[in-house]
């Protein structure tokens, strides 16, 4: 079910005026008269290959990747503006949205199942455009797998599945631990493989072994080079180094101090089962906007502190349930950084 109409809220925003802003739901057929359509993941603009994603079995603290390509078929340019992932066992890693496709283009990106316990899970990834036609205007592909106990052949496991890092100032580092566990047998790992070289592992020698029932520390720093998300899958090889035994996604958003920071805060939200919120900026007054919080915030206040000199920004924010169903974009406030 869509989140209902919430009651209007003040943003305050430093180096501008006051504004006022309205979580409203993505679509209503109240309002639109029709629904938007999630049935297909194919339509005259837009091919997901594979059209839907089913990661099987993968057991309790290992992760699964999946590559998934996203093919214009129209005769224009289409922007992928947001991305949403239902499903609290499900991720998306390697999208840096807004993104635009042209004509026949393609663009590939990794989905990552995360099993939290046993038994099956479905989610779904939904993209919004700028496609003016509602009925194409919003893309969704079915995620489904099943988490189970024990070890899968590989015979390791990764704890913890995945790493997000939050926010990391650019040219600053932070880092996470990690243990790799065996089952009962002994594994062999040569190597440890980042899809980014912004992610690093430490604390291993390879080639190294691990005995039967054994585990080894690791650790993951995340250092930043450029503003803004960023993500990667760390893989760990067997002794051909060409299999990964085990994969741990790894996230985290990379900021620039400039000494200038926009305070934005906004009365709560009354719709039912609110659990948080999310902060979009743009650089254009009615977008694109980009997310700019690394996970969700369950306060009504958000620090910006990667507000650069001389720029103007406008802000919006939307209202996520239990669900993980998020409201429309709330009208903009602006802000002018000295």
């Amino acid at each position: 079910m869509p989140l209902p109409r919430v009651i209007s809220q003040s943003l305050l925003a430093t180096f501008a005026v006051s504004a006022f802003i309205v979580i409203a739901p993505r679509a209503r057929a109240a309002d639109s008269g029709s629904k938007l359509n999630f049935s297909t993941t194919r339509t005259d603009r837009v091919v997901f290959r594979p059209a839907n994603l089913a990661f099987g079995k993968v057991a309790l603290g290992r992760v699964k990747v999946e590559t998934v390509t996203i093919t214009n078929v129209s005769d224009a340019d289409i922007t992928l503006l947001q991305v949403a992932t239902q499903g609290r066992d499900f991720a998306v890693n390697g999208l840096d949205l807004p993104l635009t496709l042209s004509r026949g283009q393609s663009f590939t990106f990794t989905c990552v199942f995360a099993p939290r316990s046993r038994g099956e899970s479905r989610g779904s990834i939904s993209f919004v455009s700028d496609v003016s036609d509602v009925s194409n205007s919003m893309l969704r592909s079915e995620m489904t797998g099943t988490g189970i106990i024990g070890v899968e052949d590989n015979g390791v496991t990764v704890d913890p599945a995945a790493m997000d890092f939050g926010t990391v100032q650019v040219g600053t580092s932070a880092s996470q631990g990690g243990t790799l566990t065996a089952s009962d047998t002994q594994v062999t790992i040569s190597s440890a493989v980042s899809s980014n070289p912004e992610f690093t592992v430490s604390g291993l020698t390879f080639p190294f072994t691990i005995p039967p029932w054994g585990s080894q520390a690791f650790t993951v720093t995340f250092a930043p080079t450029v503003n803004g998300a960023a993500s990667a899958t760390l893989s760990f090889m067997d002794v051909s180094g060409t299999n990964p035994l085990a994969v741990e996604s790894l996230s985290g958003v990379g900021t620039v101090s400039q000494g200038h920071s926009v305070d934005l805060s906004w009365k709560a939200s009354t719709s039912q089962n609110v659990i948080g919120y999310n902060i979009y900026r743009g650089n254009t007054s009615g977008g694109p906007y980009s997310k700019i919080n690394s996970v969700l915030d369950p306060s009504t206040v958000y620090t910006d502190t990667s507000a650069a000199d001389g720029k103007t920004y406008y802000y919006v924010t939307t209202a996520v349930n239990s669900d993980n169903e998020e409201s429309a974009y709330s009208n903009q406030a602006k802000a002018t950084i000295p």
